[in-house]
């Protein structure tokens, strides 16, 4: 028998979260993985991860607490709620927030764990739900330089590279930088797409000149049938790259950063979203570019309409 390492609760089996609980407890963790929503929980308990929708269970008697929650509002209601995890998290544990959240939200949890004598670490991740399957995720982190090397093997579990950026709340100050080129990226893609529609054409052979020249790149070639078949499958949620844009800007502020493409392409996002496209892949901003060019039903030169 397999002997097995640190007991982990894992807070949040969505998307990104379920694979990741599942590297976990493959990996020799003991995991306890915690979901409000018993449905998410279904396919670990087929895969032998042991599950419960109560949070106390999931958090008490853990040695490693690891969260991975959709944004700022869902971390703050679990944690900070009348029963929430600091409710019930005990002296000594470690807490890893490995959401994307604003990074003055996470330095406030970080006050708020010392202060019940628990280590936190924010380490969000680069990379989407395939990354997360296969172990190829990024991990960007913030805290103490020596709770992040004691847990980096946990990480290493789940991820395939771990940057550590300095105090608490700087992970997630990396994020947003990656993620803003992210999301710039996906929107340079969509634009050269929307101008090619203009010019009448066809798609398929844009996209493989696209892929074959110097500007190709790993995240192109994921995206690829994507924006072919227009399957837009959620890898990573448009309406989260939305959220992720408005803590960039918001982040800038203050510090006099100057980003016109990332308020553009912010506009763009939040006019998907607006028009029902939120719950799709981030890809498909490219939908609500042909929308706003009028390039829609009968106005598409797509290479079905135009023939092969």
């Amino acid at each position: 028998m397999v002997e097995l390492k640190e007991r982990v609760g894992f807070i949040g089996t969505g998307i990104m979260g379920a694979p990741m609980a599942l590297r976990l407890k493959e990996a020799g963790y003991a995991v306890t993985a915690y979901n409000r929503t018993e449905s998410k929980l279904v396919a670990l308990v087929e895969q032998g991860v042991e599950v419960t929708v109560d949070l106390a269970t999931a958090v008490r008697h853990q040695e490693v607490l690891v969260l991975m929650l959709a944004d700022d509002a869902a971390l703050t209601a679990l944690v900070e709620s009348r029963g929430g995890v600091l409710a019930h998290v005990q002296p000594g544990t470690v807490v890893i927030n490995m959401s994307t959240i604003a990074p003055l939200s996470s330095r406030r949890l970080a006050s708020a764990f010392a202060a019940k004598e628990v280590s936190y670490l924010d380490a969000p991740v680069s990379g989407s739900a395939g990354a997360a399957k296969s172990g190829q995720l990024v991990a960007l982190v913030g805290g103490d330089k020596a709770v992040f090397e004691r847990v980096r093997p946990l990480l290493s579990a789940m991820t395939k590279e771990q940057f550590y950026f300095g105090e608490a709340g700087s992970g997630n100050d990396a994020k947003l930088v990656i993620n803003l080129q992210l999301a710039l990226t996906m929107q340079a893609i969509a634009e050269s797409l929307v101008l090619a529609e203009s010019l009448g054409l066809q798609r398929g052979q844009v996209l493989d000149m696209m892929q074959s020249s110097s500007l190709s790149s790993a995240f192109f070639g994921i995206k690829r049938s994507l924006l072919e078949t227009e399957d837009f499958t959620p890898a990573f949620a448009l309406k989260h790259m939305r959220k992720d844009l408005s803590l960039v800007l918001d982040a800038a502020r203050p510090n006099g950063a100057v980003l016109p493409n990332a308020l553009t392409s912010f506009g763009t996002y939040t006019a998907a979203v607006q028009n029902g496209l939120g719950e799709e892949d981030l890809s498909a901003v490219v939908v609500e570019l042909l929308r706003q060019s009028g390039y829609t039903g009968e106005n598409r030169r797509r290479d079905d309409a135009e023939g092969e």
